[in-house]
């Protein structure tokens, strides 16, 4: 795969991560505004004790 091609796959997928997580934010704002009730029960949900877990992601890119 060409350099330029490498570049443009790594900067696409940058985007729309970001995209995505602006798509989320604007909902998780929206949401709040709409419901403001909403925002006290996710923050008790928050508060309970989650079970440990890790991810562990990797990209490998070969010429």
């Amino acid at each position: 795969m060409s350099r330029r091609l490498t570049r443009t796959v790594i900067g696409t997928g940058i985007a729309l991560s970001l995209l995505g997580w602006g798509a989320g934010r604007v909902g998780e704002i929206t949401l709040d505004t709409l419901r403001p009730d909403i925002r006290a029960a996710r923050t008790a949900a928050y508060n309970v004790r989650m079970p440990a877990f890790s991810v562990h992601l990797s990209i490998e890119v070969r010429p």
